[in-house]
Order: C-alpha cells, then structure tokens, then sequence
C-alpha cells in the first residue's frame, strides 16, 4: 500500500514525469514524421501546437502582469506571490518556446529567426520582443533572489512594458494577415492582452491554492487573503472577456462579410461548436463568472476550481482562434461556405501529447525551484 506521503511523491513528480517523458516522445515522433504527423495541411498550416503556444505565451505575460500589481504598483495583497509568479512565467514561457521550436520542425529555427531579422515581419517582431522579455524576466528573478529590490523593482517596470508588448504583438501577427478576414484587424491585439491578465490571475489562482495548503504560517495567512482578490479580478476579466467574444459573434454574423461570416458559422453552428459552446464559453466563460457573482469567490477551493476551468477553457479559445481562421477555404469568401465545404482539423494525438509534455515540464521545474530556490518575497 503506498501512504499518504507516497502518494505526494507520485502526484508531485511521476505524474509529471511522466507527462514530460510522452511530450519528448510526441515530439519526436512529429519532428520525424514532418507534416504528415500533424493533423495540419496546406490549406491549414497552424494547429494545436500554434494555439498551445499562444496559450502558453499569453500566461506566461498574464503572471508577470499579475505579479507588477505587487511589484511595480505596490498592491501589497500581490506581494507575497511576485517571486514564485515571476519564476512560474519564466517556465511556462520555456515550455511556450519548447512547443513552437517542435511545430517549426527544429529548434534551432527559433534562433535562425532571430539572427535573420525582417522588420516588416510581425511574426519576427514577437519572437524578439518574447525573447527579450524572457532575458528580462530572468534578471528580475535574479534581483529578487539576491533581494536587490530597487534593481528589481526598475526590472519590473521593464519586464511589465515587454509583456503588454509582447501580447499585444502576438495578437498582432494574426491580425496583420488581411487574407484572414475573421482574424484581420486589431481585436486579437486588445483580446489578447485582456485576457493574458485572465490567464495569469487563473495560474496564480491554482498555484496559490495549493501552496496555502497545510500552510499556517504568515505566508499562508498571507496567500489566503490573496485568494478572494483574485476571485474578483477574475470575475470583472470574464465579464469583458464575455463581452468580447459576445461582439465578435455579433459583429461577424452581421452584415455576412465574406471569410468573417462563414468562421463565425464555424463557431456557432459548424465543424467547431462544439469546443466553442462547450469547452470555450460553458468551461472557460459562463459558469466561472456565475459561480464568482454568486460570491464562491470568497471561498478559497472555489477559486482554485473556477481558476482551473478557466486555465482549460482558454485552451480552446486559442484553438478556436486559430482553426476558425483557417478552415473557411481562400476559394471560397466569396461566396457562401457550406460546412461539408470547408476544411477539416483534427489535432493529432502526437500534438496532444506535446502539450502534456509541456504541462509535465511545467509542474517538474517549479516544483524543483521550490525545493532549490529561496522564492519567499
């Protein structure tokens, strides 16, 4: 029989362990098998791993924008969690680069990129900003570690300007492809960025969650009161999240714009409403906000459980994105599209088990950095 303590250690690290281990194996698997391996085509070239960037990116941006309220403006209530959060972004951001550098087909392409610079390029613009945001946020920790506070605090200020560049970019770059209809213009830019915040406040929410456990310390005093604020911080993020997505539908629907109306129809009624009904609007949108203005916010589990189903439901958001956008054929926008016209997307399962194995490096570093690192503030 394995005890109580077994059963941590199972959950701690061979879980994750194991995740890692099915990611390295996915990911081989996908390099050598090259396009094939995918459940991409030419007419949809990005897929999950694209959205799982996206995913990862953003909260990697939405953590450090979280930990400025304490950092950089002084909201003692963040205070207690701006190193770990700092440290939390620093490998999800990894793990963010890891799954892009396995959709490229060669990691080493991340650095060609941006050795071979195009300024005109909004693909190139994010990957620099993001990988100067990375170096930044590494010296912030740094400072935070060695508790040189006004060096880290004037890093922060510089990490908080990458990040809001570096979000709003990435939106950016879909929204600069005018041959897109549904993803052209600045929507995705504000879309983003707001809810980057959402999915920080969500991974500060579960990792918050479960360092106060067993904790009756100050520090867990601390990340108690911490975690109603971020109860309400979400619920005002989802309300303009909702509002967001709300517009979109309406506006794409209305007027029948051709490519922006049929991917809308994809969303509502096609190929992808399922995920969007289910997985983007139910998980990820309508029942966390209900639960939050019902005041479960106030409760500490409902906060980690609401911040979970939000971390989820933003997966599919970034994959709604990105497949909606794309399965409307440039053949057809304009003219209507038929559902049995449009193209099909269905990530692979090799795919999936990249982004486990990302989730599994995740949970293995920062665990290991809480064991080997001093990230009490």
């Amino acid at each position: 029989m394995i005890n109580r303590k077994g059963w941590k250690y199972l959950l701690g690290w061979g879980i994750p362990a194991v995740l890692l281990l099915v990611g390295v194996i996915g990911a081989g698997v996908l390099v050598i098998g090259g396009e094939q391996a995918f459940g991409t085509s030419d007419a949809v070239p990005w897929g999950l791993l694209i959205a799982g960037y996206v995913w990862l990116a953003v909260t990697a941006s939405g953590l450090c924008l979280a930990s400025s309220l304490g950092h950089v403006f002084n909201v003692e209530v963040f205070q207690v969690m701006v190193p770990r959060a700092i440290f939390l972004a620093i490998t999800v951001l990894v793990a963010g680069f890891s799954v892009l550098a396995v959709e490229l087909g060669h990691p080493f392409r991340l650095v060609y990129i941006l050795l071979t610079p195009n300024f005109s390029s909004g693909i190139w613009w994010m990957g620099t900003i993001y990988g100067i945001y990375l170096v930044f946020l590494v010296i912030e920790l740094f400072f935070l570690l060695t508790h040189r506070h006004r060096a880290a605090r004037v890093t922060g200020v510089i990490t908080f300007m990458l990040a809001v560049a570096a979000t709003s970019n990435l939106g950016a770059v879909f929204g600069f492809v005018n041959a897109r209809p549904f993803w052209a213009g600045p929507y995705y830019s504000l879309f983003i960025l707001l809810t980057a915040v959402l999915s920080g406040f969500a991974a500060l929410g579960v990792l918050t969650w479960l360092l106060q456990r067993g904790d009756g310390g100050e520090r867990g005093r601390r990340m108690r009161h911490l975690l109603p604020v971020l109860g309400s911080g979400m619920a005002a993020l989802l309300g303009a999240a909702a509002v967001f997505t709300v517009w979109k539908i309406i506006s794409g629907l209305y007027g029948g714009q051709p490519g922006t109306y049929q991917a809308v129809l994809t969303l509502v009624d096609g190929p992808l409403s399922l995920n969007f009904w289910l997985l983007e609007v139910t998980i990820g949108l309508a029942v966390p906000l209900v639960w939050l203005l019902l005041a479960a916010g106030r409760r500490q589990v409902a906060v980690f459980v609401v911040s979970t189903m939000v971390l989820v439901g933003l997966v599919f958001t970034r994959l709604d994105m990105v497949a909606a956008g794309q399965i409307v054929p440039l053949a057809n926008l304009d003219a209507a599209c038929p559902f049995t016209g449009c193209v099909n997307y269905s990530p692979s399962f090799g795919e999936w088990t990249v982004i486990a194995g990302a989730l599994g490096f995740i949970l293995l570093v920062y665990r290991a950095g809480e064991r080997m690192l001093d990230l009490d503030e």
